[in-house]
């Protein structure tokens, strides 16, 4: 498995803390440790979080705590019971990592930023999850233009502890694998529409599934909003969908199952011939 991502940090002008001398210290900080512990395959080691980044992971835990219990799907919440997450610190990845994978096998990696869809996907398809360890500027701890460890924990690693969701991220990876490059951008939706930003069926009742929905108040509000056009579960449409990841999303699929959308995804596997 090759690996193309930036070996330097590169924050967007943007970024709200770009201007920031400490935190792109900090964030430097982070990134170097991250890759090296995922290249080299390095032991994940404890992180010693400041008072400023505890809060930060605290005001947001806290803030969603109400509304996930009243809309996340409830394998969600049982995995985010068993996880044991501390609501006034940062969780350690070392100690995620044992409970993750005592119960069903995935285990965790750092991850310095976005990765390669190639190097993350074949991370994912041998049961192995790309996470972060840095937090978002504190000036803004409601919003985050890149995937941070307070988006990670809350949104993808709950889920985690439930095998059947495991299977899927594999098979998402499995399809990934076995594309060609002109290819991938039906994965990119396929996985923007289902695990970051899907939403699913539990006893007559739409819940929030996806990881981007769950670890933002903001667009867990909004999904449930007349201003959210909802659809039923088509991996064929959705590869046809576009999606603006710097806006709050206008079109969710819903999924009746998560039997239903392993058989789309093993039959859209098997469409196009991938082994």
């Amino acid at each position: 498995m090759t690996d193309n991502s930036p070996a330097q940090l590169v924050l967007d002008p943007k970024h709200p803390g770009f201007h920031d001398a400490e935190y792109i210290k900090r964030r430097q900080h982070f990134f170097d440790i991250s890759r090296d512990c995922r290249l080299n395959k390095k032991e994940l080691s404890f992180i010693e979080y400041t008072a400023e980044e505890n809060a930060v992971w605290a005001h947001i835990y806290q803030k969603l705590e109400l509304l996930q219990q009243q809309h996340a799907w409830s394998e969600y919440l049982k995995g985010k019971a068993a996880l044991q997450l501390d609501s006034n610190h940062m969780p350690q990845l070392v100690e995620l990592d044992k409970r993750i994978a005592a119960t069903y096998g995935i285990r965790l990696v750092p991850a310095e930023g976005l990765l390669d869809t190639r190097d993350f996907h074949g991370l994912l398809s041998n049961g192995i999850m790309p996470c972060t360890q840095f937090i978002r500027h504190h000036a803004h701890p409601e919003y985050t233009p890149e995937p941070d460890a307070v988006h990670d924990v809350l949104g993808h690693l709950p889920p985690l502890m439930n095998k059947e969701y495991g299977e899927i991220t594999r098979l998402i990876g499995k399809g990934v694998r076995g594309s060609q490059d002109d290819a991938l951008w039906q994965w990119d939706k396929i996985y923007w529409f289902t695990i970051e930003y899907g939403l699913i069926e539990e006893q007559g009742e739409i819940k929030a599934f996806g990881a981007g929905l769950l670890s933002s108040y903001s667009e867990l509000m909004h999904c449930f909003t007349d201003a959210v056009e909802k659809r039923p579960l088509s991996i064929s449409e959705i590869v046809r969908t576009d999606y603006d990841p710097t806006q709050m999303q206008p079109i969710l699929y819903v999924m009746p199952s998560l039997a239903e959308l392993n058989k789309q995804l093993t039959d859209w596997i098997s469409k196009l011939g991938l082994k």
